[in-house]
């Protein structure tokens, strides 16, 4: 991109942000000057660190993670005291005072796409081909966002969804607005809309990742539909999304090049530069990049899970943090700036589209062509002097072999959470277990709490049971 490009994108971005205030739902959006032709909504669309930022809150939630008790206070000034907070399943992860970063982050990025999309509806430019795309990006991040938030602050869709309070789903540039949460469904109702218009306008390609294309549109269907257990449809968009972009790494091509300590040099095989990075759908990076190498480490439920000559737990562990200490008793930090678990797979990518496809299948009781897709993935992340593939005998088993896969593949970037929340609704009993305290199935605190800011700004915004 040029430096022009870049120059003016910043300062349209910085007039939108910080010309006005939003504070009733703790966002500080601004927009005195507001941005009115396509080049300017473009512009808007190029700011990647804007609108490509996701959530982190609920992975130290999860039982992948450990953070030893002598490790606390380094983490808390690392990752945050939120952090600290979520890991300890405590009532409120941010007091009064204090902005949840997952929350403002999320909702500034849906005021810009409100910014865009109603600024369209008065733009006159005779470019109909740039219009679709700056519409249809801005229906992809808003829809990722909102889909992001529902899974974050509400219950897991289910047959009360249309009852069960969901999030504020701000559709129109409207700073005094005092919205209530809608319910679960309505938010799935406009996902599914924004990003069936998306699909619809958006061409096949992009010239860079960071821009949203079809295959974009068709991989968050695909995640959503999965969510709802509509099986059918999770198979269609994620087999369309995975039929126009079905690169995936071979982990068996990858190496170090400083083997004898992982968190130096570099991981040869994988690019270094975000923008040559293949296999990325729709691409989001973790609020916290880096948010684990020093102090937090695999759990050892999540390291039993791995099978032998796995690369994944290879080629993202280490049993040095980045200051060169050894982590004690045996334990393996998480690099999650290097590919396996690179921070910039917080979105969605060509190997979760396989997973969507092979558990979609075996939700369909067709269980061999979801064995073949795991397969596809699986001779890619398992040594070849160790791989073997895998046999089931029931739907149900083969629907087993896919969470798991889930689970080693999606580390880290949110996935398990959810994974947790709608296996638990299926009668899994699955309870996270952080050293002393334990999360049960279907405790409410699966749900994080809404920031306690936003209510005391927003009266209509109820509050999430704890």
């Amino acid at each position: 991109m040029k430096i022009s490009t870049l120059y003016k994108s910043s300062l349209i971005l910085l007039i939108v942000l910080f010309a006005s205030c939003d504070k009733h739902l703790d966002v500080k959006p601004k927009g005195i000057v507001i941005p009115s032709t396509l080049e300017d909504y473009q512009a808007l669309m190029n700011n990647s660190q804007e609108v490509s930022r996701t959530s982190n809150n609920s992975i130290y939630m999860s039982d992948e993670i450990e953070l030893l008790d002598n490790y606390r206070a380094g983490a808390i000034g690392f990752a945050g005291n939120s952090s600290i907070k979520a890991y300890d399943f405590q009532d409120e992860l941010y007091d009064v005072t204090e902005s949840d970063e997952d929350w403002r982050i999320a909702y500034r990025t849906i005021y810009i796409c409100n910014t865009i999309l109603s600024g369209l509806e008065n733009n006159t430019e005779n470019n109909p081909a740039k219009r679709d795309q700056v519409k249809g990006e801005a229906l992809v991040h808003r829809a990722y966002t909102n889909l992001s938030l529902v899974n974050e602050y509400a219950k897991h869709y289910s047959a009360t969804a249309d009852t069960d309070p969901g999030i504020p789903m701000p559709l129109k540039v409207d700073i005094n607005a005092l919205l209530p949460r809608v319910t679960v469904k309505t938010v799935y109702q406009q996902i599914e809309k924004d990003l069936l218009e998306a699909a619809a306008i958006l061409p096949e390609k992009s010239n860079f990742i960071y821009h949203p294309n079809k295959v974009a549109a068709y991989g968050t269907l695909a995640r959503m539909y999965l969510y709802m257990g509509n099986w059918n449809k999770a198979f269609e968009y994620a087999d369309k999304a995975f039929k126009l972009n079905s690169f995936i790494y071979d982990y068996n091509t990858f190496s170090f090049s400083v083997p004898d300590n992982k968190t130096t040099g570099q991981l040869l095989g994988y690019p270094n530069v975000t923008l040559d990075k293949k296999h990325i759908v729709l691409l989001k990076f973790n609020n916290k990049a880096g948010g684990f190498n020093y102090f937090f480490t695999f759990s050892n439920a999540q390291k039993a899970s791995y099978g032998t000559g796995d690369l994944r737990l290879e080629l993202a562990s280490t049993p040095r943090n980045y200051s060169g200490t050894i982590y004690p008793n045996g334990g393996l930090g998480i690099m999650d700036t290097r590919g396996p678990y690179d921070y910039n797979n917080a979105g969605i990518t060509t190997q979760e589209m396989l997973l969507i496809r092979a558990e979609a299948n075996a939700r369909l009781g067709n269980t061999v062509p979801a064995l073949a897709d795991l397969e596809i993935l699986r001779e890619k992340r398992i040594k070849t002097a160790n791989y073997a593939k895998l046999s089931a005998s029931s739907p149900e088993e083969v629907v087993n072999l896919v969470l798991k896969e889930r689970r080693l593949e999606l580390a880290f970037t949110s996935a398990r959470l959810i994974d947790i929340k709608r296996g638990n609704l299926e009668g899994r009993n699955i309870s996270i277990v952080h050293g002393p305290k334990t999360l049960p199935a279907n405790d409410p605190k699966f749900v994080l709490p809404i920031p306690s800011k936003v209510i005391s700004l927003n009266p209509n915004i109820v509050q999430n049971p704890r």
